[in-house]
């Protein structure tokens, strides 16, 4: 089976980072777990310590400036798997994922892709919305973060990795890779905890991310956004 390099950036995140390494465990496959942490100044590290001691796949911890394209890039450059995931640690993906992301990587034409996407708690309104979402990231092979994208390391490396920018850099990412063959959707969800919604409201946070994918196609990208946009 192939070696998949889960990469994950963390900031300030102790209150999540136990139980998704309990989470990883349970997954299937060859993998190895890169995160990168982006200076906390909670129990972060100390938490992460703890967790990797006898975690049942190699675990590396990094440490870099603060920036989520800072730290995954960081993270990728020490990756030893062919396929590069990069998953939130507030996100779950079914344990059979390593697998279905293999198959789909041996596609003609295929270099990567992401998970369908939903979050832990949902109501009607939530899935229609999540319905249109998903629609639109298969339609125009363009995926958030909290997708779960993973892609072939020698594609993302050939791309120009992610882009230093505060936010979109998965946008600019998927646009950049796009030139080298296809992202897929698989069929497999990833569930993402709804905090950001919760701090927002999910009709303020849906107006903030399209406002700023209207101004990052312009290359304008706003420090307020950023508050909004990034956890």
């Amino acid at each position: 089976m192939t070696l998949i390099s889960i990469i994950t950036p963390v900031l300030n995140e102790e209150g999540t980072v136990r139980l998704f390494f309990d989470r990883l465990a349970s997954l299937d496959g060859d993998f190895e777990v890169i995160v990168v942490d982006g200076g906390s100044s909670d129990t972060t590290p100390s938490l992460l310590n703890e967790c990797i001691r006898g975690f049942p796949a190699l675990v590396t911890i990094l440490s870099t400036s603060p920036g989520r394209s800072i730290q995954m890039n960081a993270g990728a450059a020490v990756a030893r798997g062919e396929i590069l995931l990069f998953l939130h640690v507030d996100c779950v993906i079914p344990s059979d994922s390593l697998r279905v992301i293999e198959e789909a990587c041996t596609l003609p034409g295929v270099v990567g892709g992401a998970f369908l996407q939903s979050f832990v708690e949902s109501d009607r309104p939530e899935e229609v919305r999540r319905q249109v979402v998903n629609w639109l990231a298969r339609r125009l092979q363009t995926f958030f973060g909290d997708f779960g994208i993973f892609v072939d390391q020698r594609i993302f490396v050939q791309s120009g990795r992610f882009s230093p920018i505060p936010y979109c850099e998965d946008i600019e990412f998927c646009r950049a890779v796009r030139s080298y063959g296809r992202l897929v959707q698989i069929d497999r969800v990833i569930c993402s905890s709804p905090r950001r919604f919760e701090r927002v409201g999910r009709s303020k946070l849906a107006a903030v991310y399209l406002l700023a994918l209207g101004l990052n196609l312009l290359k304008i990208r706003s420090p307020f956004l950023k508050r909004l946009i990034v956890d």
